[in-house]
């Protein structure tokens, strides 16, 4: 669960668009950033709950073994809470690794957060241990994310080498 946990937070930390150089998110449909390392891409709308404004990583690339810090701001259009869902995808070259369906309240709790997550500002700073056994190679990670009431919170891309 550690390992499903770590991949699920670094797809919801990929999806707001921004490296470590804290590029700004310019609210394209579907942006594509290049970080060092590999790409992030919104695959999601305008219409989505969640508008990301910066992320960093610290480092970038992330580095098995060592910690990642995590800088994620953002907008939040609607509440989020309990019934609130990530389909999460994670593969590592053509291998999958990971397809399911996680509760996101209940993933939040891991670094410290609880549902309901009120609309407006989203600030989210964590630190995670990188697990220096996860093989090296490239990880692909897609993630859908849909609030309780079946609206659309955003969907985000990633691509990186471990």
């Amino acid at each position: 669960m550690n390992r499903l946990f770590l991949f699920t937070l670094l797809a919801f930390l990929a999806f707001s668009g921004v490296s470590a150089l804290s590029l700004q998110y310019q609210g394209v449909q579907h942006p594509l950033i290049s970080i060092t390392e590999g790409t992030i891409e919104n695959c999601g709308s305008p219409d989505d709950l969640f508008h990301p404004e910066s992320i960093t990583l610290t480092p970038d690339p992330p580095r098995r073994g060592e910690d990642l810090t995590i800088d994620v701001k953002g907008t939040l259009d609607e509440t989020v809470d309990g019934g609130a869902y990530a389909d999460v995808r994670v593969k590592l070259g053509l291998i999958k690794l990971v397809d399911t369906r996680l509760d996101l309240c209940e993933e939040i709790k891991k670094i410290d957060r609880q549902c309901p997550i009120e609309k407006g500002p989203v600030e989210i700073n964590t630190t995670v241990k990188i697990p220096g056994e996860l093989p090296p190679g490239k990880y692909q990670v897609h993630m859908d994310l849909v609030n309780f009431d079946e609206k659309h919170i955003g969907c985000f891309q990633a691509e990186f080498r471990l």
